[in-house]
């Protein structure tokens, strides 16, 4: 009898048996990260991010299967939308969706990815997304929509300027984001109805100065006109738009930030209401 008790507690202390009475763990869930954007699956800021966040998470990639920039949070609704599964030049398995981006992730989270993503991440678009231009974006529609799904989610935007080797240095900006995020959902402490819009300004001399949370500029996030020519055929006007990206805006905001060499994080919250007009409102149909 003695024999065996000395058997056992030998097992115990290498781990072959749990001692008795000892709490079991079970092993934590997967975390699932979704990846999608507006620039299209073959982009290159899609696959650096998509790539790098495999640290910290389960990575699916399911984006629109065109360039759908500036769509902001437009939708399909009459046309069907069509899938493709595809390899990217690294490796990694994705879904394109002739969709935009906000009905990409709508179809991407009630359709494909099961369980339900933890985490979105839309990006890392090619040009900023700042300012009142973030209306206009469908890399942050597609943010957008998956909080309006109750998933935490990160837009995430290059400089349009900054060299192509850039996006390795700005995904490993975004998974610094992407894991702070992940600490507050798995605490249960991330804020509901909210998400994150993130623009990497290019490298400065030196590096990054760090992260600046930072409210949104109250002025365009650059430069819009429109180019005037006429149709060859009918000789009426054709209007082509043309961007150029570029505005200032105060010290704490997102345009000052990434002008100043930080990474801009931004709180967003998808309920637009204006509480401090409210009760003004009201007296006029008194």
């Amino acid at each position: 009898m003695r024999s065996v008790r000395i058997l056992v507690a030998l097992a115990a202390a290498v781990g072959l048996v749990a001692p008795i009475g000892a709490q079991t763990f079970r092993e934590a869930a997967p975390f699932h990260i979704l990846i999608s954007n507006d620039d299209g699956v073959h982009a290159d800021g899609l696959r650096h991010v998509a790539s790098i966040l495999q640290a910290i998470g389960t990575v699916t990639i399911v984006a629109p299967a065109q360039n759908q920039s500036a769509t902001g949070h437009s939708i399909v609704t009459s046309q069907p939308v069509f899938r493709e599964d595809l390899t990217l030049p690294n490796g990694m398995a994705a879904i394109g969706l002739t969709a935009t981006p906000a009905t990409t992730v709508n179809i991407a989270i009630r359709n494909i990815v099961k369980p339900r993503p933890d985490l979105v991440v839309a990006g890392i678009n090619r040009g900023y997304n700042l300012a009142q231009s973030v209306a206009l974006s469908g890399t942050v529609g597609a943010a957008r929509e998956a909080a309006m799904h109750g998933i935490p989610a990160i837009a995430a935007s290059l400089a349009a300027a900054a060299a192509p080797r850039e996006y390795i240095y700005a995904a490993e900006e975004v998974l610094g984001v992407a894991r702070r995020a992940k600490e507050r959902i798995l605490r249960e402490t991330y804020p509901a109805n909210t998400f994150l819009n993130v623009n990497v300004p290019p490298m400065p001399e030196g590096g990054y100065k760090g992260y600046l949370v930072t409210r949104q500029a109250q002025v365009r996030g650059g430069q819009e006109s429109f180019a005037e020519t006429p149709d060859p055929r009918t000789g009426r006007p054709i209007y082509f738009n043309v961007y150029k990206e570029g505005a200032t805006g105060p010290e704490g905001t997102d345009v000052w930030a990434v002008q100043n060499g930080y990474v801009s994080v931004t709180p967003m919250r998808i309920d637009e209401t204006e509480t401090a007009q409210l009760d003004a409102l009201k007296a006029w149909f008194q």
